[in-house]
């Protein structure tokens, strides 16, 4: 019987003159080669315990690749309900990867939420993805989102990247050029607008906070010494208004009003515990302003006394004059 089966779906699929409809199972066959069945439709077994099915089966049509042991079987479901209708890949018995009705994927899961979902809400598999590097010898696994339908102009990618270990980085930028995202070096340092920050945050533009707290608790310090002549200090520092070199600096996104602040080179030669030496080959000088602060209370201290001083001194000269007469 399996003999006359075999040579009949031969005949069949291989009969290329063969222009009459055969039916099995049926008298009247619709089409080409029509089927019908109440149990396994299809089954061919080879020797080695493995086998292809295609069978209905409940509410599902199975076709799979069933082999022993069963940790070897792969089959693939279609539901047969329109309402719940899926395409499913199952191995060992279990499912592994789902598209639902609604189009909807899921890896590791048969309830997808979203148009990906990776794992089960439970934890029992874990929703880990891994990206490999590209061919590029400095890129590594890359995610790219494409821009939305109105308002953006630029694509945006989520990758690594870098040339050594030194400024090898994870990256979130545009397509309009690197500089316009954001930065992690492998230390952790962080570039907002720059790819290689030498501090654990430095920014390239501006930045609007309603308050920015620095570490001051006296837990944290030691040898602690009172500012040294602050007034002296504060009367060679000199402040000025000038512009920025935008056109020679573009990466660095300065602004185009004008500007007052300190020169960094003239503020380390008086108070050097506030200037900030960038780690790169150009060295470029910072000023912490913050700290400045310190330094203008104490001198504001050190004038009023000697206003103190002065009043005391008119006071006794008033005085005297008063007692001469």
């Amino acid at each position: 019987m399996r003999n006359s089966l075999y040579f009949c779906l031969i005949f069949v699929f291989l009969g290329g003159k063969v222009t009459a409809q055969t039916g099995i199972g049926t008298t009247s066959p619709a089409s080409k080669l029509h089927v019908k069945s109440n149990g396994s439709i299809l089954r061919l077994e080879g020797s080695d315990h493995a086998y292809m099915e295609w069978y209905p089966q409940g509410t599902v049509t199975r076709f799979g690749w069933f082999g022993y042991p069963s940790a070897n079987s792969v089959d693939l479901t279609i539901s047969n309900q329109s309402a719940t209708g899926a395409f499913s890949i199952n191995t060992n018995s279990l499912e592994r990867f789902r598209i639902n009705s609604s189009g909807l994927v899921g890896i590791g899961t048969s309830t997808p939420s979203s148009t990906l979902t990776v794992g089960n809400a439970t934890g029992s598999v874990n929703g880990e993805i891994t990206i490999n590097p590209a061919a590029i010898a400095n890129e590594g696994g890359q995610i790219t989102l494409r821009k939305s339908v109105n308002g953006s102009t630029a694509d945006w990618m989520i990758d690594q990247y870098g040339t050594n270990s030194t400024n090898a980085r994870f990256r979130i930028f545009n397509s309009l050029g690197e500089s316009n995202g954001i930065a992690i070096l492998e230390n952790g340092n962080m570039g907002i607008g720059n790819i290689a920050p030498s501090v654990r945050l430095q920014v390239a533009g501006d930045i609007i906070a309603n308050s920015i707290a620095g570490s001051s608790d006296a837990r944290f310090k030691t040898n602690i010494i009172p500012i040294e002549n602050p007034l002296q200090k504060v009367m060679q520092l000199r402040g000025v208004t000038f512009d920025w070199k935008t056109k020679e600096f573009p990466s660095r996104t300065f602004s185009e009003k004008r500007s007052l602040g300190f020169i960094a080179q003239e503020v380390e030669k008086v108070i050097p515990e506030v200037v900030q030496t960038e780690n790169s080959t150009e060295g470029f000088k910072s000023v912490q302003y913050d700290k400045v602060v310190a330094l203008l209370v104490e001198a504001i201290k050190e004038q009023q006394q000697q206003i103190e001083q002065l009043q005391q001194k008119v006071k006794a000269l008033t005085e005297k004059k008063g007692n001469e007469k």
